[in-house]
């Protein structure tokens, strides 16, 4: 078990929902052995603390015929009223889905969803066009395939029968109608909102809205409900790894895959197209935490692994927003 600093009651809150966002306050006091009230009360202090920073509904736009592409760049000559701009900038832009505050080679990094080359590239040069001087050094991350995985760190059992999210492959062409598209979009940046409260707002039954979210899950478009849990401010760092690697064949991509997902330090993994070829984000307690896993990564795949750099992620998840399509019409809603 990592030092953290947390008690054991807030671990297995933290853990019940990172499983699943939309659980109720009801469902997880009952899991870790609190009344309702407690456990809204220890949510709403987390929250407070920063721990938790939001809840996202995790959705495979990949289903609607998008791929994601990751850009990450240095900042040169640039002060902080440039970088507010900057960042107030790439939030503005539809189709931009997260942005990441990081150290080391890079200073930022962000996610452009796009249906082709083409439209990537409209948009990628709208933002060089823009901040060409204090963005530098840029490279393009093709997303392949991603897969989100539980914080498994908090407790000493976590549940084995969890199956990672999956986003990627293959763009496929999953229509969506004029109210699904809307329920993600609400859901995508607010997972825990009511069928109540999203009744109200969308002006339909809530009947038919949960008819519509089962189904939106049952196409796999709805991957999972996420909560942005902030590791850093319970004691903790986080550092995405950049692979380089050679000689790679299905087999062994998928025992590489199997391992990211039996160690529960590592929380994401991203197979990528471009300088490198997977991304991997890990939460240590320090350095020697990581060089030590590093090793243990470079020891049972020394065959494929080329080269491995590292980054502090600051803030791994400035924006999340996996739906943003409809980001300019949205009105956010807190939870209640």
């Amino acid at each position: 078990m990592l030092n953290m600093e947390l008690d054991i009651k807030d671990r297995k809150i933290l853990a019940e929902i990172d499983l699943n966002a939309r659980e109720t306050f009801q469902q997880i006091g009952k899991k870790v052995g609190l009344s309702k009230e407690t456990t809204i009360n220890r949510v709403k202090n987390l929250e407070k603390r920063g721990i938790i920073k939001r809840y996202t509904t995790l959705v495979n736009f990949a289903k609607l015929g998008y791929t994601g592409y990751a850009v990450y760049a240095r900042y040169e000559n640039i002060n902080e009223k440039l970088k507010d701009n900057l960042i107030r900038y790439l939030k503005g832009i539809p189709e931009v889905y997260w942005i990441a505050l990081v150290g080391g080679r890079f200073d930022i990094a962000f996610g452009i969803m796009a249906k082709s080359v083409f439209e990537f590239n409209r948009l990628y040069y709208g933002v060089l066009t823009k901040y060409r001087d204090p963005l530098v050094d840029h490279k393009i991350a093709i997303r392949a395939e991603l897969r989100q995985h539980k914080k498994d760190y908090l407790i000493d059992n976590p549940p084995s029968t969890f199956h990672p999210p999956f986003f990627g492959k293959e763009p496929e062409i999953e229509e969506l109608d004029e109210l699904d598209s809307k329920i993600l979009s609400m859901l995508s940046n607010n997972a825990r909102i009511s069928i109540i409260d999203l009744s109200s707002i969308l002006k339909t039954p809530p009947s038919t809205l949960s008819l519509r979210i089962k189904n939106l899950e049952k196409r796999k478009i709805i991957q999972g409900y996420y909560t942005y849990i902030r590791s850093q401010k319970y004691g903790l760092e986080s550092y995405r790894l950049l692979l380089k690697l050679t000689n790679m064949d299905e087999r062994t991509r998928n025992k590489l895959f199997e391992y990211i997902n039996s160690n529960p330090r590592m929380i994401l993994a991203i197979e990528t197209v471009g300088e490198w070829n997977f991304e991997l984000t890990m939460e240590v307690e320090n350095q020697e935490q990581l060089q030590k896993e590093i090793n243990k990564l470079r020891d049972n795949f020394q065959k494929i692994i080329n080269e491995v750099e590292f980054l502090i992620m600051f803030e791994d998840d400035l924006v999340y927003d996996p739906y943003p399509l409809r980001k300019k019409e949205r009105k956010i809603y807190k939870v209640k």
